[in-house]
């Protein structure tokens, strides 16, 4: 009788259990699943609860000072996925004088598994293993066997996992004195703040993070663990006014640091940029019409140029606030984009290809539809309808995007970065660079006088004019098949030769009535359209294009290159630019350069952000940009990656590759 109790006591104590709660000693800990449907096939979130005694403690992935993370061991069939812990913001435990992170009396830890349908009830187990403290720590361990049916739902997972930190902030960290400084932009004032790093025995836990307000940026002073080997990159989580963000970003020493740019500078660059950005090939289809609307208005007296000129000039600059708003708006609720981002969506892709191709049709036809596309189609016409200026200068900033000009990427990716009331300006002083031409126009009308006068060759040139818009089409359609694959790029198709079939029958029409019922039946059909290419998938294009025999980029690629002394050159990229496409094609596709690299051994590396990635966008941030191109080089022997031009020749690659 004696034994049967002992074993029915040791049954009873054991932590190894088929139900779905152990008592461990200090804490209770069960599995738990989540009521929230993901995206992925058959994926679905789980989490390990643990409801401790009331003081008692366990800890995060780096504990501290003291302590140790949960660990976690499962045994599931061979078609189960189990992903590794989503570790929840934790806070700071005091153990006086050390400091540990972790989660006092309650944490549950999701995890995201993959289950194939029809295995819900298949059984699996884990076997937790973690250190709980107090006065005291003791380790503990539960093992649980049970199945996904068996789970219970807990809206207390439902609100972890939507807690878990998931927006970067782009921060730049550097090594001074024995003190990591971590600076970043916060349009708010921030009243509590601590780096939790994810680097053990990396930092001073106990010391206290100095907290600076610089001109532009606050200044985070963490300090380092002396004798330490100091880590490539610096990944953890800032918590900022109980805001949590992730912080993933490279170690530069002080002194290796470039030059940073100061707002006046940054201002100056935006200026010349935008200046250069009227010689940039994506937008000579838009400007070329717009100079060509200037010389027919020689005669026209000084008031009806000087009008033009400045609502084109207005246009513009409205459209470069517009983008500079969005992008921060977008930033502030954190969605972190760049550069040329509307070109990163296929719908947009589509709609402006559509848009090229028409104008183009416009100027080879006497059609007028539309008041906008009407002026474009009219050069020369006396009508004093100044929305065309307007809309023209809205139009040429939209297909301006694709390109980045020399100064560009520097001011922009700075901008970027900084408080809002120091990016307005700096997109403002873009917008009064690329439309300063104009505005010298609106200021000394009789410029225009030097210009060719008015005559039937205008016709003939405004027909020309419109073969740049199909090949501006042509370009985007193309970007587009890339974006979205075949099925979505037919559907394009079908609304081109839709809209040149209407625009035939438009012209071959006199009632009004008809003409009418025509563009309508036009814009059903686009939006028709449009709709369905919005709702295609674009996950097997992206896997499509890793196919290629160059080499595809991950977030880790750099720092595995340096562990194993590669050299390296990185070319991010997107279909959409225009500035890239042509320097591959100039330089970096010359025979000559890839020769060279190949008989010196340097990886050549695509980073691909034609399709939005915030992977890449978080890189781009790191080396102070927030668009495409950037060419990163390494070599052994160099401290640190150097940039190049965003503009290249295949002399300018051979120079700097070969030092």
């Amino acid at each position: 009788m004696k034994i049967i109790k002992l074993c029915l006591l040791l049954v009873t104590c054991s932590n190894f259990i088929f139900a779905n709660t152990v008592s461990t000693g200090h804490a209770e800990v069960s599995i738990v699943k989540s009521s929230i449907n993901q995206t992925a096939a058959n994926e679905l979130i789980i989490g390990i609860k643990m409801d401790m005694q009331n003081h008692w403690h366990t800890y995060w992935k780096n504990p501290g000072d003291s302590g140790g993370p949960v660990e976690i061991t499962w045994d599931v069939p061979e078609s189960f996925e189990m992903g590794p812990i989503l570790w929840p913001t934790p806070s700071l435990i005091p153990y006086p004088p050390l400091m540990t992170y972790g989660y006092e009396n309650f944490v549950i830890f999701p995890i995201k598994i993959k289950i194939p349908q029809g295995s819900e009830t298949e059984r699996f187990i884990a076997d937790i293993d973690f250190l709980i403290c107090d006065d005291i720590c003791v380790p503990e361990r539960a093992i649980i066997e049970t199945s996904y049916a068996e789970l219970l739902f807990d809206s207390r997972l439902d609100d972890a996992f939507n807690e878990l930190p998931s927006t970067t902030l782009p921060v730049l960290s550097t090594l001074k004195n024995n003190d990591l400084e971590l600076r970043f932009s916060f349009n708010q004032d921030v009243e509590e703040i601590y780096f939790y790093i994810n680097q053990r025995d990396t930092v001073l836990h106990a010391s206290e993070q100095t907290l600076i307000k610089e001109e532009n940026n606050w200044l985070l002073i963490v300090p380092l663990n002396e004798g330490i080997n100091t880590p490539k990159s610096i990944e953890g989580i800032l918590n900022v006014n109980d805001e949590s963000f992730i912080i993933s970003t490279s170690l530069s020493q002080v002194d290796e640091l470039p030059e940073t740019l100061s707002v006046l500078s940054a201002i100056l660059f935006a200026f010349l940029g935008g200046l250069i950005l009227n010689l940039m090939p994506c937008v000579f289809p838009i400007i070329s019409l717009k100079v060509l609307s200037f010389i027919s208005m020689g005669g026209e007296s000084k008031n009806k140029i000087r009008n033009h000129s400045l609502l084109f000039s207005l246009g513009v600059i409205l459209s470069f606030v517009a983008i500079a708003v969005i992008l921060l708006v977008l930033k502030n609720s954190g969605l972190f984009i760049g550069w040329g981002f509307q070109l990163q969506s296929p719908i947009i892709v589509a709609t402006l290809s559509i848009l090229m191709f028409m104008i183009g049709l416009v100027l080879l036809s006497d059609i007028n539809i539309g008041a906008s596309l009407t002026r474009l189609g009219n050069v020369g016409s006396n009508k004093t309808d100044y929305s065309s200026s307007f809309l023209t200068g809205v139009l040429a900033v939209i297909v301006a995007s694709p390109c980045t000009a020399p100064f560009m990427g520097a001011a922009i990716g700075y901008a970027l970065i900084q408080p809002s009331f120091v990016t307005l300006p700096i997109f403002i002083s873009l917008g009064l660079g690329f439309c300063i031409p104009y505005l010298i126009l609106s200021v000394r009308p009789e410029l225009i006088s030097a210009l060719p006068k008015p005559g039937q060759w205008m016709e003939t040139l405004k027909e020309f004019f419109a073969f740049p818009m199909f090949a501006t089409s042509l370009w985007l359609i193309w970007v587009f098949s890339i974006q979205a694959g075949a099925d979505a790029l037919i559907n394009l198709l079908i609304s081109l030769l839709m809209i040149s079939l209407l625009f035939w029958v438009f012209s071959k029409l006199t009632i009004k009535y008809i003409k009418i019922l025509i563009i309508l039946i036009g814009l059903l059909i686009t939006t028709n359209q449009l709709y369905t290419i919005k709702n295609t998938e674009i996950s097997d294009v992206v896997q499509a294009k890793n196919t290629s025999n160059k080499l595809s980029w991950n977030l880790n690629i750099e720092d595995t290159f340096k562990e194993n002394d590669q050299a390296y050159l990185i070319n991010f990229t997107a279909a959409w630019c225009i500035t890239c496409q042509a320097n591959d094609k100039i330089a970096l596709s010359r025979p000559s350069v890839v020769d060279f690299m190949e008989s010196n051994n340097i990886k050549y590396v695509v980073a691909d952000w034609t399709n939005r990635d915030k992977e890449i966008l978080k890189v781009l941030n790191t080396y102070g940009r927030s668009g495409v191109p950037l060419y990163v080089f390494w070599r052994p022997g160099m401290d640190e990656s150097i940039l190049l031009p965003a503009i290249l020749t295949e002399n300018l690659v051979l120079d700097i590759i070969s030092q």
